[in-house]
Parts: C-alpha cells; sequence; structure tokens
C-alpha cells in the first residue's frame, strides 16, 4: 500500500481527527477505531472515536473503548468533536445508509478518508479512498495504512486492538477470506510482548452465564431446520430477551456458531428490533452469496459468507417472507452447494 502524498500532508497538518465506524460495532469496527486513536495519538493528535448507537459492552477490554462516544446517547459531544476535526476517518462500513442521516451531515466529504474491505461497498470519501474487498478485514489494512504512517512499530495498543478485529472477523481464521497475508499480518502484530492468551479469553470464553441460559433457550425452542434444506433458521422475539434479562449483544455470535452444527450450510438468525423492523445475520458455509441473499431485503450487505439484513416487518412476516425467498429462489443452488462443499471436505483427497 502506498499513502497518497495528499494524504500524509493532511494528517500531519491535522490536529484534530474524528473517526467513525457503523452500528451495532463487531470486532472489527470497534477495532479499527481503537487501532486508529493509538497510531494517531503516537503522533500527537487529539483522536475522537464515534458510533452511531451504544458501543459493545463485550468489547470493554480493548484498549481505547472507553473513550468512544455514541452519537445516539450524547449527541452534543459528537457534532462538537466534528465541528472542531480537521480530519475525518470512517472505517468498516460502505453505505451511508448505514449512518443515522444527522450524523452523515457532520462528515465533510472532501476532508474523509473511507478505510473498508466489505464486497458491496460504495466509495463514501471525495479524495481518498481506501478499498481491499479481498482483505479478512478492515483491521488488516488498516495494520499495512499505519504502519507506513507512523514509519515505526505500533504502540502495543493500537496491535491488541487490530488483532482482535483480524481475529473476531475471520471467525478465529476459519473463513475462506483468510489468506497467508492475513496471517504474516498476525504475526507482526502478535510479536511480544504481546498478552494473547488474554485476547483469546475475552473472544472465545469469559461468556455471562444469562447468555448461557439465553442460548439454551432459543436452542431448544426456537431453533429448526428448514425443510430438507442445510439451512438453519432463528428467530429471536424481542420477549425472549426480556424474559431472561438478556440483551442483543447476547446473540451477536449465535449466526456463527450454529455454522458449527452438523449439516448445515446456511445460517439465519432473525431479531425483532421493533414491531416492524427484523434484523437478520447470515452466515454461510462454502461458496454461498449471503451478501447476494442480504440484497433481497430491504436493506442488506456484506462479505460472501457473513452478511447482514433489515426488512421492515413484523418478525412473522419476515420469517414468512424469508423461508419462501429460500425455498422459491435458492433452494437448487443451496443443494448443489452442498454437495460440493461437503466433498471439498473430503482431505483424503489431497493424500
Amino acid at each position: 500500500m502506498d499513502i497518497p502524498a495528499s494524504l500524509r500532508a493532511a494528517v500531519e497538518e491535522s490536529q484534530r481527527i474524528f473517526c467513525l465506524s457503523h452500528p451495532s460495532a463487531d470486532g472489527d469496527a470497534v477495532g479499527s477505531l481503537c487501532g486508529l486513536y493509538h497510531a494517531l495519538s503516537a503522533l500527537g493528535k487529539d483522536v475522537s472515536l464515534v458510533l452511531p448507537d451504544p458501543k459493545p459492552q463485550y468489547l470493554r477490554y480493548i484498549p481505547g473503548w472507553e473513550i468512544i462516544l455514541s452519537y445516539e446517547e450524547d449527541p452534543e459531544t459528537v457534532q462538537q468533536k466534528a465541528q472542531q476535526a480537521e480530519l475525518f476517518f470512517a472505517v468498516d462500513f460502505g453505505k451511508w445508509d448505514r449512518i443515522p442521516e444527522a450524523l452523515q451531515a457532520l462528515i465533510p466529504r472532501d476532508r474523509l478518508v473511507w478505510i473498508d474491505h466489505h464486497a458491496d461497498s460504495e466509495p463514501l470519501s471525495a479524495v481518498w479512498n481506501i478499498w481491499q474487498p479481498t482483505a479478512a478485514a478492515t483491521t488488516e489494512i488498516l495494520y499495512e495504512f499505519l504502519t507506513q504512517l507512523l514509519k515505526r512499530p505500533l504502540p502495543l495498543p493500537a496491535r491488541i486492538a487490530l488483532y482482535t478485529g483480524l481475529l473476531t472477523d475471520t471467525g478465529g481464521f476459519r473463513f475462506r477470506s483468510v489468506t497467508p497475508k492475513t496471517f504474516q499480518i498476525a504475526a507482526d502484530l502478535i510479536e511480544p510482548p504481546f498478552p494473547l492468551e488474554a485476547i483469546h479469553h475475552h473472544v472465545f470464553r469469559n461468556k455471562p452465564l444469562h447468555q448461557m441460559r439465553l442460548q439454551s433457550y432459543l436452542f431448544q425452542h426456537q431453533l429448526y431446520r428448514l425443510d430438507d434444506l442445510p439451512v438453519l433458521m432463528l428467530p429471536i422475539p424481542v420477549r425472549v430477551l426480556e424474559e431472561l434479562g438478556a440483551t442483543w449483544e447476547d446473540v451477536q455470535a449465535l449466526s456463527n456458531q450454529l455454522l458449527s452444527l452438523e449439516g448445515a450450510l446456511l445460517s439465519i438468525v432473525l431479531k425483532e428490533y421493533g414491531p416492524m423492523e427484523t434484523r437478520l445475520s447470515i452466515r454461510g458455509a462454502g461458496d454461498f452469496p449471503c451478501h447476494e441473499l442480504a440484497a433481497r431485503f430491504d436493506r442488506g450487505g456484506g462479505h460472501r459468507n457473513a452478511a447482514g439484513a433489515t426488512l421492515y416487518q413484523p418478525l412473522s412476516q419476515a420469517l414468512t417472507y424469508t423461508e419462501n425467498l429460500i425455498r422459491t429462489e435458492y433452494a437448487p443452488d443451496i443443494l448443489r452447494e452442498f454437495e460440493r462443499f461437503t466433498r471439498s471436505l473430503e482431505l483424503h483427497q489431497y493424500a
């Protein structure tokens, strides 16, 4: 990656920098923001980190998480930070409709640096767009960008943040987006001293008891297989969360976990966010195009193996719509891909 001279100059000349990512932030979004914070702070910059909605509590171990501002919770402070900023970063999303219009209005496109890896993204900046859809995570791109920008090793807190994003957005280095380059960057990030075991503890263990009880209930009462297809459906009514004292954060990883079940090619978790809003987390194995399926809803997009969507319908209607869509338009392709994918798992072919 070669950083344009104009962008280097913009960073050097800017003292206050405003960094933004997407709502329902995941490890790649928060890792990207916190990685930027520690790297740019090392250059003496005053850095603000912003999310449209409340920051995820389960990622609070990442250094820098504590300074993230929520536009939903404190719009006045976010507006003030934006008005004072001289340079802006938008990371890990590639469509403006993911951000509230009032927050969009605070971001000048001619002073924006956009960095993303989603396949269906659209350039957000009028000047500096860094888009690598083959990258395993936005933090993979940011590692190269920040390393070149600093011209010295990244601070340890920045490496912790970037590694978290890389680890979570690849499902623990399991997804097909992982390349040798991904592992090379991971190796650089975990150069000692590095708290590797602690990070893996927070990501893969350390689950609250109520979360396990919620998942047990959902698997027993809500999860089902769609007809004779390798498709798992999990509708989640909001009343279940309320009854068990849980939040949407407690179900964030379920769509990935469902793919670990035998005979699953596709998992779809449908979440009742309101009486007329259902959000879907879509995960797939093999070559099934999750991002294309997501595009069939009111809003949607993402990657081939991981995508999200929104349908402005009640949960029951959204479930019916999704089932009918899969049965009528995707069933033959799903069965063919499942057969191909199953054959690819027979490792004796490589002997």
